[in-house]
């Protein structure tokens, strides 16, 4: 009888592995859009967007405010079928299963501390930049809880990004007297992190208001620093991340605005209201592809910016005023309008996402594992429509899905 029902359990994988169905998903490529205006004369509350890529009509390619957010949403990060946005008034960050369009868990912040940019680690780990807290909070991802804080020479760390098991952290170091009321900027710097220890390394002063951080994937960091937006104009700074030391620092003469750096080495810049237009420069060769005097026009004016797989890029235009003027524009290689979208209010920050169908992560902790097996075993034998633990969608909890999660660990 033992034998008999192990040669059962093997025919019943055997026929699900060898099913033209096992294993194929549609993937879906989105471009999830952070609405961040809240207008409560108007009826307007932070919300997502989402943008089928795939979809030629441009109009139906658009999910408009499909989830709402919290208070002042400020960044997003992707996690295959998983997106994560920071609130900094709300305290929070937001959980969200893209594929099923939900909120499916909340990571709480220390209240006041006001997160700002998030940076995964590892698939466990979490970096989170909370200015005014003039911290650095360590989160665990599948517990959904912060372990560690992070302090030292911190200054209204905002930007963040890691290369090379460190972690790279911006200090605006600025601060609004309401007394006088204009914003006093102090001394700004980058400070390093060991990723692997939590401790930090180094702090590397900057120009005045770092803000914005990317890396070039191999050994350098670049900062950009936007001055007093006013007199102090702002540089990109390169740092060498095998001495921590800034190798070279180039003047942009005026305040940058949102940046991203694509596979090729080329970082894209927004020249902010003194330079209209995109810029763009080439950090491999240490030179201008377009200067202010050749900068890219029908794409200025931008406020988030990412690149996709593709090398496309798609730029936020926000209509703060509430009056539906926003877009996202996607921009091809050949720095061509591709095409114009139109998403919700206030559309401030973009991200891509190719989002694979999980129903194997059953608890939407981001991992297919042992607990999910769990969950399926306590609803083994019940029937219905749209059950817990159903992952083939065939009406009953069985064997059948027991051995879909096993084949996915």
């Amino acid at each position: 009888m033992q034998f008999l029902k192990k040669w059962v359990a093997r025919a019943i994988l055997f026929t699900l592995l060898m099913s033209p169905a096992f294993g194929q998903t549609d993937v879906q490529h989105l471009a999830v859009v952070v609405n961040a205006l809240t207008h409560p004369d108007l009826g307007i509350s932070t919300s997502l967007s989402l943008i089928d890529l795939a979809e030629p009509n441009e109009k139906r390619a658009v999910e408009n405010q499909v989830i709402p957010l919290g208070n002042v949403p400020s960044d997003i990060l992707i996690r295959g079928h998983l997106a994560y946005i920071s609130n900094v008034f709300s305290s929070n960050i937001l959980i969200i299963n893209l594929q099923r369009r939900t909120i499916v868990g909340e990571i709480p912040i220390r209240t006041g501390a006001q997160p700002q940019s998030l940076a995964f680690v590892d698939e466990n780990k979490m970096y989170v930049t909370c200015d005014a807290a003039h911290e650095v909070h360590v989160v665990d991802i599948p517990n959904r809880n912060v372990t560690k804080v992070i302090t030292g020479p911190f200054n209204k760390p905002t930007g963040i990004t890691l290369l090379n098991g460190k972690a790279y952290v911006t200090n605006a170091a600025w601060e609004w007297d309401a007394i006088e009321g204009k914003v006093h900027y102090h001394d700004s710097s980058v400070t390093v992190i060991d990723t692997t220890t939590d401790t930090v390394l180094k702090s590397i002063p900057m120009p005045t208001n770092a803000g914005g951080i990317v890396n070039d994937g191999e050994s350098t960091v670049l900062v950009k620093t936007t001055g007093d937006l006013n007199l102090i104009a702002g540089n990109l700074v390169f740092i060498d991340t095998t001495t921590d030391e800034v190798r070279k620092t180039v003047p942009l003469k005026m305040s940058p605005g949102s940046f991203a750096i694509n596979a090729e080495k080329q970082l894209f810049i927004q020249g902010g209201w003194q330079t209209p237009g995109l810029l763009i420069y080439d950090v491999v060769a240490e030179k201008w592809v377009r200067d202010k005097d050749d900068a890219l026009v029908d794409f200025g004016g931008g406020s988030g910016m990412t690149f996709a797989p593709d090398g496309s890029l798609y730029i936020t235009y926000p209509d703060w005023t509430g009056g539906g003027q926003d877009e996202v524009r996607a921009m091809g290689t050949d720095e061509t309008l591709l095409k114009t979208y139109r998403p919700g209010p206030g559309a401030d920050n973009v991200a891509i996402a190719q989002i694979v169908p999980r129903p194997e992560d059953i608890n939407d902790d981001g991992f297919v594992n042992v607990e999910d097996l769990g969950i399926v075993s306590r609803y083994l034998g019940e029937s219905g429509v749209d059950l817990r633990g159903d992952i083939n969608a065939d009406g009953v909890v069985n064997v059948l899905d027991l051995v879909i999660i096993a084949s996915q660990l």
